[in-house]
């Protein structure tokens, strides 16, 4: 099994993941001007170790991890067919999304499939090239995108199911019809075992999702620019409630007097 070896620096064809928190810069230096800086240094110490925590390989050959302040990049070595590395990279990135979310730290990101190396001091490749340089010029709002390879990943692995609607990739991954990027779908992290599903605790942390949103519009709506962003995170928290809840129980979720979304799933 292939993995990064510090004693032979070599590229692997990876699944790499690189995110960042959105507007960090402003939101430190906003807070040192307000003199809240070590309020805010301790709010993301706690959120971020214990997010960076459950990210982390358990294992060498599973991957490299690597961090600077709000970016994340980790990097899987594909082995077979890569579905097992890009389901994890979903499936912990979904969770570590919500988890930054729920603490008001909108993230964004992307995946690209390529050659990497990494190791606890470096890192290196076009996979990392590219996934950086979609993060910064084409996520744009709070979402985790794919690139095209990785897309065509997915839906390769999407032809493995008799039914394509019985592939986890039909839930972890949703598509911007505005711009056609493919997102991690991290309000999917929510619905839990669906066939075990408690409607009232995914109830719950969605209406903490809406208030964390709804706090930002009202923050924002005198700067277009920023305030798109979270316009954007309403469209897709609105869409998720629609897809996943009846009407009585979406209603209540519904975050008002925004434009509706354009979202669709992958299948």
């Amino acid at each position: 099994m292939l993995i990064y070896d510090k004693n032979n620096p070599a590229t692997i064809h990876s699944a790499v993941c690189f995110v960042d928190i959105l507007g960090f810069t402003h939101l430190v230096q906003e807070s040192f001007n307000k003199g809240t800086g070590n309020y805010l240094l301790k709010r993301l110490h706690k959120t971020l170790t214990h997010g960076i925590n459950s990210l982390r390989p358990r294992e060498e050959y599973v991957g490299v991890l690597k961090t600077f302040t709000d970016n994340i990049v980790i990097g899987h070595p594909i082995y077979e067919d890569g579905e097992s590395q890009l389901g994890g990279i979903f499936l912990d990135f979904a969770a570590y999304q919500l988890s930054l979310t729920l603490e008001g730290f909108f993230i964004r990101g992307a995946v690209s499939i390529g050659e990497y190396y990494a190791d606890n001091e470096f890192a290196f490749g076009p996979a990392l090239l590219e996934a950086h340089h979609l993060e910064s010029n084409e996520a744009i709002t709070p979402r985790i995108i794919l690139s095209n390879e990785t897309r065509k990943m997915v839906h390769k692995h999407i032809g493995y199911y008799a039914e394509p609607e019985w592939a986890p990739q039909s839930r972890d991954i949703l598509k911007d019809n505005v711009d056609g990027n493919y997102f991690i779908n991290y309000l999917e992290t929510v619905m839990g075992d669906r066939e075990l599903h408690d409607h009232q605790f995914a109830f719950s942390i969605l209406q903490r999702h809406k208030a964390i949103i709804e706090e930002n519009l009202t923050r924002f709506q005198g700067n277009p620019r920023v305030f798109s962003k979270y316009e954007w995170a309403a469209q897709y928290h609105n869409f998720f409630s629609d897809l996943n809840f009846t009407s009585t129980y979406s209603s209540q979720l519904q975050i008002l007097n925004v434009p509706n979304g354009n979202f669709s799933l992958i299948i």
